[in-house]
């Protein structure tokens, strides 16, 4: 269940259609409101707001409203496709999430839909004097609120297309997956690597699919477990591609006859296998679509080593920020009948920074900004991380003295690994 809903969660977020629907249900709830109000409500006094004023503005709304609204979702999706040429496709599912730009585009369909309702209501006469002096300030308010999100929405969408944009975006999102990954490693059961033997009266559950996965329900494992009285080790981690009859599970203190098909089958869908990888629960896959950025940089045709910089340094506050966030948040709990191998640190560590160390070896002021960024993040790791960043410190070392012609440049950057500690090796 928790999976379904992350999943319909993550579904709604990149849908362009659900915002602007509902601020035309909402819009279309404001104009009967004031109709009820008008058979329900009669004024204490003699006051009455003109029809003709009203249509006018409604009219003049209406007409404004479809134009804006079209010329907005042109805008827009010209920004995404910008903002996506200059970045990575892997990005696009996040920056289409953009709260501000649904913001706006909801508000100039609603306010569309209102105008429309508002002047269906007027021409059949829904209509009395009461109603009329609702419909007028509710106009007004309308056309401040859009005056309002279309200055704003301006500034905006300037900023969409921008790697700047999107390097934030991704950078945000992979701050929270990683922090959650550093709390909780086993994601609610106990934590293993992933190279752990299974005892040996294990018994193996098969994977009835191919493809990726995307989410390990372990709540669902821990019912099950407890209800049967045996121990799960997963065999997988998140991300990892398998194929059909791969071992995903081992089930071991199984008694006799707890372990059925029935069983198996429920261990096998808590395991979810898709196509694609779970941007929501997969650090490894944002922190690699930060380093595509940083490739994409770095291509012979754009040739831009500051983009790839800045990636470094969007990846420093990424781990920075993600340790600060574990270390203040709540101890996750770690079921003991439940053991989740966990993504090793030189997988993450390897998304983040290898193919900028690949690709930027022979562009010195990236290798030496490299170095200072795995020294940097030195002090927020866990101690079992510091092998795997002092390998990526030393491979990219390697690399640089392959690439680079010049031994200035070379020194260079060992000395920069130096401070890193690795500059001996």
């Amino acid at each position: 269940m928790k999976f379904l809903i992350m999943s319909l969660k993550a579904y709604l977020a990149e849908r362009l259609w659900l915002r602007p629907a509902a601020f035309g249900i909402m819009a279309v709830l404001t104009v009967i409101v004031a109709i009820g109000v008008d058979r329900w409500i009669k004024l204490p006094f003699d006051f009455s707001i003109r029809e003709q004023t009203i249509r006018s503005m409604l009219t003049i709304m209406a007409s404004a409203m479809l134009t804006v609204a079209t010329f907005s979702v042109s805008v827009m999706l010209a920004a995404y496709v910008a903002a996506i040429s200059a970045s990575t496709p892997r990005a696009f599912s996040i920056v289409v999430s953009d709260s501000t730009s649904k913001q706006a585009i909801s508000t100039f369909i609603g306010a569309f839909t209102y105008a429309v309702v508002g002047l269906i209501g007027l021409n059949v006469g829904a209509f009395g004097s009461s109603g009329r002096i609702v419909l007028f300030f509710t106009t007004l308010w309308v056309f401040a609120w859009v005056v309002g999100t279309l200055i704003y929405w301006i500034d905006h969408v300037a900023r969409i297309s921008t790697v700047a944009s999107t390097i934030s975006k991704v950078s945000e999102r992979a701050t929270k997956v990683l922090a959650r990954h550093l709390t909780d490693p086993g994601l609610g059961g106990t934590p293993i690597f992933a190279n752990m033997l299974p005892p040996e009266d294990a018994v193996p559950v098969l994977s009835g699919y191919t493809g990726t996965v995307r989410y390990i329900d372990v709540a669902a494992l821990v019912a099950l477990a407890e209800a049967s009285c045996f121990r799960v080790q997963v065999a997988v981690r998140l991300g990892d591609l398998i194929g059909r009859n791969v071992v995903v599970a081992w089930i071991s203190e199984v008694q006799p006859g707890a372990l059925d098909e029935g069983v198996a089958k429920r261990i096998r869908s808590a395991i979810r296998i898709g196509q694609s990888r779970q941007k929501s629960e997969d650090p490894v896959l944002l922190l690699q679509t930060l380093s595509e950025i940083a490739d994409r940089a770095l291509s012979p045709g754009i040739n831009d080593p500051g983009t790839a910089k800045d990636i470094l340094d969007a990846l420093v506050q990424v781990f920075a920020d993600a340790a600060d966030k574990s270390r203040d948040g709540a101890t996750a709990s770690q079921h003991s009948r439940v053991m989740v191998p966990i993504i090793d640190p030189e997988m993450m560590l390897a998304a983040a920074f290898e193919q900028t160390a690949r690709d930027g070896a022979g562009m010195v002021e990236v290798a030496v900004h490299l170095q200072q960024a795995l020294m940097a993040i030195g002090p927020c790791l866990p101690a079992p991380w510091m092998p795997a960043l002092q390998d990526q410190s030393t491979r990219a070392l390697e690399r640089a003295r392959e690439a680079m012609p010049h031994q200035y440049d070379v020194a260079r950057v060992e000395a920069a690994a130096r401070l890193a500690g690795t500059g001996s090796r």
